[in-house]
């Protein structure tokens, strides 16, 4: 559970507090994600060396399709890990978002 508490006033750059409780991921799991799927968006396509060159190259998030109950991991670009958890109380599925990125191509 999220618990966050505000500052007085609505301008840009408030501060604001968050307490929570943050799940570590296996850098090990990570790594062979990536060895096995490599750096491309296995959603989009997307490929970060190839649109923004040295910075870019060898960069991508991993998605657990089942949240860490397995190491069922994808490799995605930050644009679709986004649109997976989109929602609060719903995960959008892989197959979902390939489908909606396929259909709005």
């Amino acid at each position: 559970e999220t618990v966050q508490e505000e500052t007085a006033g609505t301008t840009e750059g408030k501060r604001t507090v968050y307490y929570t409780t943050k799940y570590e991921r296996s850098s090990k799991n990570r790594e062979a994600a990536i060895r096995i799927h490599g750096t491309k968006c296995m959603i989009c396509e997307f490929d970060f060396g190839q649109k923004y060159g040295e910075l870019g190259k060898g960069y991508i998030e991993v998605h657990h399709i089942k949240p860490l109950a397995t190491l069922d991991l994808i490799c995605v670009c930050a644009n679709c890990h986004r649109m997976l958890h989109r929602f609060k109380n719903y995960i959008v599925t892989v197959e979902e978002l390939k489908y909606i990125v396929d259909d709005n191509k």
